[in-house]
């Protein structure tokens, strides 16, 4: 009895001085500043959100938040980088769909564990997609472009950021459901491809609303159809996919925060909080809604990771049998 007790006890102090660490990370944190790594380029959807809302997560956390984008490898490069980093909650990813559901389909093998090697923080927002085109294109609506492309297999062009984007999976998605053939052109943002677009080198392109609707609103490019449910209320003349002919077909992205999986707890939710009291900030979110965005309501982070899990549970299959179907 004597030497399990003895046992008992060297177990109970081995697992302190493995708790305690953590405890302290976790008592300090943030102890410096935070690196926010948007895996896409500059000017697109994650990171204009994360920008709009760095300002106000410094204020709550008391540190600065320096925002770093790594787009390479379409996303890949900056995934790998949160996944790799030391787990104190210094070192977070932006995630929307294209890096944390989508690559899971096209990358073969995988660099890294993926799943295993982060977790969910905070959810951001939803946000739908828009068909764009040229303000001269003639298609009166998206069912004139769809029987135009029907017409000429393989003579019209998609633009699209990298492969495995959202941009390039709606697209990929929207021909298929339409029953067109078109050629896939890819740039390493999907600015590139919206600017080709207004040149009319290419002939459509889907882009997240966030970024798409100033284009919209200043006709430098012409909306045919939403990717959501609803019309947006930000542009409550453009139909709906479903309403033009493509019943149940929705596209949407999203922006969450993952950390890496060893990430102490009591950081996690501390993150959680902050960023759910950021997203309550009454002229953030005016900002967020004017540019199509939809909010999921407060998730804990462990309803994140279910939230990841279900839509790698329906994407990852349908992306796969869509990518080997071009």
């Amino acid at each position: 009895m004597s030497t399990r007790r003895t046992l008992l006890k060297s177990s109970a102090a081995a697992a302190a001085l493995v708790v305690a660490p953590a405890i302290v990370r976790a008592q300090n944190f943030p102890s410096r500043p935070l690196r926010l790594i948007v895996a896409s380029a500059a000017g697109g959807n994650a990171d204009v959100v994360t920008r709009l809302m760095a300002p106000e997560l410094e204020q709550r956390l008391g540190q600065r938040i320096v925002v770093e984008n790594l787009a390479a490898s379409s996303g890949m490069q900056g995934t790998e980088a949160v996944a790799r980093a030391e787990p104190d909650g210094h070192t977070l990813l932006v995630g929307t769909a294209s890096q944390l559901v989508f690559n899971l389909a096209l990358f073969d093998p995988m660099p890294f564990d993926l799943v295993g090697s982060l977790r969910g923080v905070a959810m951001i927002n939803k946000v739908p997609l828009v068909m764009l085109v040229n303000p001269n294109d003639p298609a009166a609506n998206m069912r004139d472009y769809i029987a135009r492309l029907r017409a000429a297999p393989g003579r019209y062009q998609y633009g699209s950021g990298p492969r495995g984007t959202t941009t390039h999976i709606t697209g990929l998605m929207w021909a298929r459901a339409a029953g067109v053939e078109v050629q896939h052109v890819p740039y390493r943002a999907g600015a590139e491809g919206l600017r080709d677009l207004m040149a009319g080198r290419i002939s459509h392109q889907f882009d997240v609303a966030v970024t798409a609707i100033p284009h919209v609103q200043s006709r430098a490019l012409r909306a045919l159809a939403v990717t959501s449910r609803r019309r947006l209320q930000v542009l409550p003349d453009v139909p709906t996919a479903a309403e033009q002919g493509l019943p149940g077909f929705e596209g949407f992205t999203w922006n969450s925060i993952a950390a890496p999986a060893g990430t102490p707890q009591p950081i996690v939710e501390r993150l959680n909080r902050e960023i759910a009291a950021v997203l309550e900030v009454p002229a953030l979110r005016e900002r967020l809604v004017g540019w199509g965005s939809e909010f999921t309501g407060a998730m804990s982070p462990s309803q994140v990771d279910a939230f990841y899990a279900e839509d790698r549970r329906i994407w990852v299959p349908l992306v796969r049998e869509a990518s080997r179907a071009v």
